[in-house]
């Protein structure tokens, strides 16, 4: 293959790996700061109102800019699943990285991917299942602290999967160092 291919497909590989990699550190380290800025600020939510919500407004409030930052993160996610997908089948189709080798590189892909897809269909949906209940039954404790502790225990999870997609994602920009068109060279 033209070294321009190896170029452009290298050029690609590595702009969508750290991309997904760039995006999912920066939501792991802006979702703590976001969360404790708003806390600090102690806002009143005037759409939502409640005896028993005192002081979780600041919660609910940064929530909801975590979660919009999150959806605007799991579109890009998507886009770069797919422009690995199709370098990685090019880097292996071309011989640029033995089969051998880049077994663990696609395992940490694709157990990435997995871990993403099972966040974004999974836990999320009971993210704001729990978090709609808790907001809709506010007056209601009896309904609103199951709901809550949910809430917290699927986001919890939520977390830790995106710190293990960032482990992931960093071991494959390890691994990825090998990928090289020297042997491609050497060969002909």
């Amino acid at each position: 293959m033209p070294f321009p291919v190896y170029q452009f497909v290298q050029i690609v590989y590595w702009l969508a790996l750290a991309t997904w990699f760039g995006g999912v550190l920066f939501i792991a380290m802006a979702a703590p700061v976001i969360f404790r800025t708003v806390r600090e600020s102690d806002p009143l939510l005037p759409t939502v109102l409640s005896v028993n919500l005192e002081g979780q407004h600041s919660t609910l409030l940064a929530g909801s800019i975590v979660v919009n930052l999150i959806a605007v993160l799991r579109r890009i996610e998507l886009i770069c699943v797919v422009a690995i997908l199709a370098t990685m089948a090019v880097q292996l189709g071309e011989g640029w990285q033995d089969w051998f080798g880049a077994i663990p590189r696609v395992a940490l892909f694709v157990a990435a991917a997995v871990l993403s897809m099972y966040d974004r269909r999974v836990v999320w949906p009971r993210i704001e299942k729990h978090r709609r209940e808790y907001i809709e039954h506010a007056d209601e404790p009896e309904v609103a602290n199951p709901a809550r502790r949910q809430f917290d225990r699927y986001h919890r999870e939520s977390v830790l999967l995106l710190k293990i997609i960032l482990a992931l994602l960093l071991g494959m920009i390890v691994l990825s160092t090998s990928i090289t068109q020297a042997r491609v060279l050497i060969s002909r």
